[in-house]
């Protein structure tokens, strides 16, 4: 039997464990990172999530830190087009990102750290002593591996550790369980961006599109009239009522988020595998939809589809606060706040074809408290990313990349002090969390 002992024990590399792990190593501790995959970023680059949305809210930083460092060293090697206002007026900003060249910087900045990374090693159950978390068994081409750990953080964005630890949870929404459609994004070249823009511009009714829309960045959520016709004619079946697609780094190519599958499990293994085999059906529905409908399609071709399906909502686990539907319209602020996020609620239908909106607060960001991190019952166990306790609807809002990295960062930071001063993460005083947030540049507070 393997066994390794570490301060801090991250459980899955995508973005919010990535600056987990970081963000804990910088605070002088041992920390090791487990990833099912042989990459690092998760959703962003198994499942071409992007681009990300959003660092801003009405034009102001609410996610900096590590997050921030990542797109700084991303747009000095020109893999990233910046931060770019939304053309479709849906939030803030859009950050496009080049996925082949993140692989890389995600490595890079781990191994700078001196972060640890176990990788092809999925979390397959815990140690726990009453309701004290003590470490996680990994299943890997080693066989099982124990890793002992002072505090374990979940981000595996399923709420694995969680899980097996008996934590309390609540799969997709209260009602019926159901949770937001996956998705497999594909990237389409040879695409003639300029013949778009001009339907853009030609046919605005035809389009969701910003008033502030300049038309050097290009995306896309519409082209209603030709789904409608697709439909009518048989050629389009699937749970979608628009083109939704985004410019990518490298020219006249783009990113399209149009299949949807529905009423299956990211967190059952023959869900999941079933939502694999159905995505790709449905990516080749699309294509030829949009090479039939679309202008600007006719001589494009498919040169990049996602190593897995993205899965946007499983578990959320309960936390000591559940962040609810109410916390965002509002923009609640909280004393404990340890990050913000700008991202509205858009909720992917569980079981039809629309997009739901919420009213919310235009002009202020929401703030995230510690307690939601905290899982309810359970001793030195954290969760990070899209697993934290908040609600179906909640979720929906703070599963988006800079936010998941944002409370990351905080989880790191949370982690290390606990191990620091040998007390519970609960015990953990969240001025002395916020007070380090600050000198890591990361915006806790509105």
């Amino acid at each position: 039997m393997i066994t390794r002992e570490y301060d801090v024990i991250v459980c899955g590399g995508g973005p919010s464990g990535f600056n987990a792990a970081i963000s804990a190593t910088r605070n002088g501790m041992k920390t090791i990172l487990i990833e099912a995959t042989g990459l690092i970023g998760g959703n962003s680059v198994n499942a071409l999530v992007g681009p990300w949305m959003t660092y801003h809210k009405n034009n102001n930083y609410v996610v900096k830190g590590i997050a921030a460092e990542l797109i700084d060293k991303l747009f000095k090697e020109q893999l990233t087009l910046g931060h770019i206002k939304d053309p479709l007026g849906f939030c803030d900003t859009v950050t496009p990102i080049d996925v082949e060249g993140i692989k890389h910087l995600f490595f890079s900045m781990l191994e700078e750290a001196g972060v640890d990374i176990l990788l092809h090693a999925f979390v397959s159950g815990v140690h726990k002593e009453d309701s004290v978390i003590k470490g996680v068994k990994v299943t890997s081409k080693s066989g099982i591996i124990d890793i002992f750990g002072k505090v374990v953080i979940d981000a595996t964005g399923d709420g694995d550790v969680s899980f097996y630890a008996e934590a309390d949870y609540v799969h997709g929404r209260k009602k019926d369980n159901l949770t937001q459609p996956m998705t497999m994004i594909f990237h389409v070249a040879n695409v003639d961006i300029e013949r778009i823009k001009s339907e853009l511009k030609n046919n605005p009714d035809n389009f969701v599109i910003s008033k502030e829309y300049d038309f050097s960045y290009l995306a896309v959520s519409g082209f209603f009239s030709q789904v409608k016709l697709a439909k009518e004619n048989n050629d389009f079946n699937l749970p979608r009522d628009r083109v939704l697609l985004f410019q990518e780094v490298n020219q006249n190519t783009v990113s399209i988020n149009m299949t949807r599958v529905q009423g299956l499990s990211g967190a059952d293994a023959f869900d999941l595998s079933k939502a694999e085999v159905e995505a790709r059906r449905q990516i080749r529905e699309a294509f030829v939809f949009l090479k039939k409908y679309i202008p600007g399609f006719e001589k494009s071709y498919i040169v990049r589809t996602p190593s897995k399906i993205g899965v946007r909502e499983t578990r959320h686990i309960i936390g000591d606060y559940l962040i609810d539907v109410d916390d965002i319209i509002n923009c609640q602020s909280f004393d404990d706040s340890i990050a913000l996020s700008g991202f509205p609620m858009d909720i992917h239908s569980p079981s039809g074809d629309s997009l739901e909106l919420f009213d919310e607060n235009k002009e202020l960001p929401y703030e995230i408290p510690l307690r939601s991190l905290l899982v309810k019952g359970i001793e030195n166990l954290l969760v990070s990313g899209r697993c934290i306790s908040a609600t179906h609807e909640a979720s929906a809002s703070l599963r988006v990349t800079p936010t998941v990295m944002a409370i990351g960062e905080s989880a790191g930071i949370i982690a290390a002090l606990a191990v620091r001063n040998k007390i519970t993460c609960r015990e953990v005083d969240y001025l002395q969390v916020q007070k380090r947030l600050k000198e890591q540049g990361q915006i806790y507070k509105r």
